[in-house]
């Protein structure tokens, strides 16, 4: 059972996150969103824009929510092959676009934590290709997931042509 407060703590946390997300896709043009860096050093493919990026974490939040998070709460375990991991972000969206999805992720999300049952099964957990973590702890964790990428963006910022 999750106590109140840890409920909250996780909001707050998403909440800060989040606060810190926006703060760096408010500044940046419709040009800037859509440059690419190129390929990676490493050869393989193109590295993201930082529209992907945003992109990417928004569809992430409504993923991770709707298909790990949300059936554990109701009891039921996704099959293994069920990832962390959405297929790759769309290309090109502009900035009210992507404002959209995040405030309609956040929105579920908001709306899942306020619900959230006293006797939530947190016994119940998925890998989903990390560690096993029950619904309460995929919420949690997607907060670390968006602030690491947060280096991604500042990166991407730094080298913009």
């Amino acid at each position: 059972m999750a106590e109140p407060q840890t409920v909250l703590q996780t909001l707050q946390n998403l909440e800060a996150v989040r606060g810190d997300t926006l703060q760096r896709l408010q500044p940046l043009s419709q040009p800037q969103l859509d440059w690419r860096p190129g390929p990676e050093a490493d050869g393989s493919e193109e590295a993201w824009s930082l529209g992907e990026v945003f992109m990417h974490l928004a569809l992430d939040e409504i993923y991770l929510r709707e298909l790990i998070a949300v059936p554990l709460l109701m009891g039921i375990k996704p099959p293994e092959e069920v990832r962390f991991l959405p297929p790759p972000p769309p290309y090109g969206y502009s900035k009210e676009v992507i404002l959209f999805w995040f405030e309609q992720a956040r929105r579920g999300t908001l709306d899942l934590l306020a619900g959230w049952p006293e006797d939530a099964p947190l016994d119940l957990d998925h890998q989903g290709g990390l560690q096993p973590m029950n619904a309460l702890e995929w919420l949690e964790g997607y907060a670390s997931h968006e602030a690491f990428h947060h280096r991604q963006m500042d990166h991407l910022v730094s080298i913009l042509v």
